[in-house]
Order: structure tokens, then sequence, then C-alpha cells
């Protein structure tokens, strides 16, 4: 008797950014698994999945695989190859040497699109040579270029905030070697202008096709020459711009990716003003593209907290002073420092395929209203109608909550389940303006 493995592999390779991993899905019969892990190594299987049909499992791995390759793996090789081994959770290495037996280049059907250059109707008129004027003439006028300035190995990736301890944060805001700008609730995106085309770019380094518009782009079509990449998020209908990534007219480079991020955004702060792009506090109602504002001291970083919670934004960024521009990579000196809300639920539901928890509070009838839900891999037994407090970010609408990165933290013992009200959601709401 012969089983026979329906195999997908895609990798992610960045060495700029020390990635080097695989991701496998196997399909047999009614089941599938998932395998990951560093490229040359046995990696990590995943349980395995018992679906109703061979169709339900192929379904449910082809989305998993899916969306691996949104977020950048690349697919690299496909294929079906009977063994007569029989696949158990004890033996799951099998499937290590049946992947084997598949050829490099046996790509599945899932492409990455190239990253195209955006079509403009209109350009605006050539101010790179202003722009370069007013480069040079600060006090630091740039090095020479290289040609990894203008011509990088590897495309370029948005660089990711981590999360650290309270301790962390607590010195980084009393330091003047820690800058804070506001935690915008938006889309992330890179705008690289290159010998006058423009790219926009996601988090995967892909091009980027909603929510970005001809207003957003316009005032980048001023630079027809050299190599300008922006960093940036779209929030509703604004750009808001908070770093540059690279500055070089292909002679003299003002800013790279080695540099620190005072020096990157000095150079932001001048070249937006030669392409008329106004600070946040200065732009008119309207602007299509504004530079975020910075604070430095630790009064102006607790003002901006402050302003934080009062405006009810996601929270604040801290940027250290000296953290280079690290692409793709989650770095320790790109700070998150969240407002995180809790709230105290009832379990509705549990899902056990997803190791997830369905969570309600009770409306102003007494009706459960589920307002999202919660992973449950290590809180121990969860049970339906007990009563959690969760951590989240926020509620897009108070009215009908759902919560956004909730997060299952202690059980209750001393509540009631009719205790848990909707009410509790007044005030966390999320401000998705600039």
């Amino acid at each position: 008797m012969t089983t026979t493995a329906h195999i997908n592999e895609a990798v992610y390779i960045d060495p700029r950014a020390g990635n080097d991993k695989f991701y496998r899905t196997f399909t047999f019969d009614s089941a599938w698994v998932s395998q990951y892990g560093r490229n040359g190594t046995l990696g990590t299987f995943t349980k395995i999945v018992e679906t109703a049909s061979p169709e339900a499992a192929a379904k449910a791995a082809a989305a998993k695989f899916a969306g691996k390759v949104k977020k950048g793996y690349e697919p690299v090789r496909s294929g079906a190859v009977e063994t007569s081994t029989v696949i158990t959770a004890d033996n799951l290495t099998v499937l290590d040497k049946l992947v084997e037996s598949l050829q490099k280049g046996d790509a599945v059907g899932i492409v990455t699109e190239p990253v195209a250059a955006v079509e403009m109707d209109a350009r605006r008129d050539d101010f790179t040579a202003l722009a370069v004027e007013a480069l040079t003439a600060t006090v630091f006028l740039g090095e020479p270029a290289v040609a990894e300035d203008t011509m990088p190995s590897l495309p370029v990736r948005p660089m990711l905030a981590s999360v650290q301890p309270a301790a962390t944060v607590a010195d980084a805001m009393d330091s003047d070697d820690w800058y804070a700008q506001f935690k915008y609730d938006g889309d992330r995106v890179v705008i690289e202008v290159d010998n006058g085309e423009i790219r926009v770019l996601n988090r995967q380094g892909q091009a980027k096709v909603r929510n970005v518009g001809p207003s957003h782009l316009n005032p980048f079509t001023a630079l027809h020459s050299g190599r300008w990449v922006f960093d940036g998020e779209v929030v509703g209908r604004v750009l808001v711009l908070f770093d540059l990534i690279v500055a070089t007219d292909g002679v003299n480079t003002w800013t790279r990716e080695s540099m620190g991020f005072p020096v990157r955004h000095h150079t932001l702060t001048i070249l937006t003003k030669v392409l008329g792009i106004p600070a946040v506090d200065k732009a008119p109602e309207g602007s299509p593209v504004v530079l975020a504002p910075v604070a430095v001291t630790a009064q102006a970083k607790a003002d901006m907290l402050a302003a934080a919670v009062t405006e009810q934004r996601e929270g604040i960024i801290l940027r250290h002073s000296c953290g280079t521009y690290e692409s793709g990579r989650r770095s320790t000196l790109l700070v998150k420092h969240k407002l995180i809300k809790d709230v105290d639920v009832v379990v509705t539901a549990l899902h056990q395929v997803k190791d997830s928890a369905e969570l309600s509070v009770h409306d102003a009838e007494g009706n459960l209203v589920q307002i999202g839900t919660a992973s449950t891999i290590g809180k121990g037994a969860v049970e339906v109608g007990q009563v959690w407090v969760v951590t989240f970010l926020y509620v897009t609408n108070p009215e009908h909550p759902r919560m956004v990165q909730p997060r299952l933290i202690r059980q209750r013992q001393d509540k009631a389940p009719a205790e848990c009200l909707l009410d509790q959601f007044a005030d966390a709401g999320t401000n998705k303006t600039v």
C-alpha cells in the first residue's frame, strides 16, 4: 500500500536581516501538516490536522502556504511523492526524505509579482538640484556615494519595532539618547524613488497596491534623478513620513541604512521642506503627505505619551539615536510603547483545532455579544462559561467592538459572567487620523 504526499516548499532568505528559513506543507489522505525552521536543519513539525476529506486538507494547507507567500516567502518547489511508509505523528521525519526527491525550481503555482514602478499621469518639475543644494548647505555635507547606495544587492524592507521590558521603556523615556514618535494605526509603506521611477513597497518588500494613490506620490515626482527611499505609513487618506532610509544623488550620499536616526531624520526634514511636504502640526486640512513629529527631551516624550492617551492613539515608538536602519528586522533599538487596555470577558466557545477561545460580553439587554477570539495555548484548562481578563490594544467601533490583538491574561473567579458588560468598551476606541 502506498501513500501520496503532496508537498509545497517556500523559503525566506535575506542575509542582511539574518533570515534563512523554510516553510513546507504536506497533505496525505485527509490530513495535512506543516514544517518550518532554518534551512539546513530538520526544523519543526506542527501537529497533524485531520479533515473531512482530501479536498478539505488540500484547501487548508494551500491557505496556510499562501499566507506565508504573502509575508514574503518565495515558493521553490512542489509536487507529489509516493511512499510505502505509513505517515503518523511518530514518524514525520520521513517527510524530509520525500522533500529531497523534488527538484528545486518546481515551484507551486503561487507567485509574487515583481516590484513595479508606479505610473504617474503628471510629474512635477525637477527639484533634485534644489534638494542637493539644500542638503549640501547643512553641517553634514554627506559622504561619497558607493555602489550599494544606488544599486542595492537586496530590496528595502521596513524595519520593525520590538517589544521590550517596562524598565527599558522607562529608561528610554528619561534618556535624551532616545527619540519618540507617535505609533500610527495605518498601513506601513516604503516609497523608493530611483532616477524618477517610484516604487511603493509593503512590509514584506512587495509591491503595495492598496491604500496608496497619486496624491500620496505626487510630491516625490519632483525627484528626477538619484535614489531616495522614504519610510512611512498611510493613515486613512494621509501618508505620514517618519524616517528616511537612503538619500543619494549618485555622487554624494546624505543618508544610508548604516547611519543613525538623527542624521536620517535631519535629512528627511530638509528634503520634505524642498518637496513642499508640511509638518503634521502645520499641515493644511486635506494635505495628502505630512512629516511626523519627533520628541527628544524627557518632558517632550512625556507630553507626547500623554497626548497619545488623550487622543486615543495606539501608543508611541521609541528610536535610539545610534540605531541604524535594520531593513526587514525587528530591532531592539526601535521599541513599541503600546497603550494596553483590559476588560473582563466570558468564554463562550472553544475552537479545538486552532487552540483558541471565542470571547463575549453582555449588552444592555443581557444578550451575549462576541467581541473577539484569543489563543488558549499555555493558558491551562480554559472552559466555556469562565470569566477571563483580556488585554488588547483597541477596538475600531466601541458600539460594535472587535478587539485588536486580544490576549488571555488570567481567569477571574470573583466575577460572574453576567457582570461582563459591553460598556467596558465605551472609551476603548482608536484614533485612525493623523
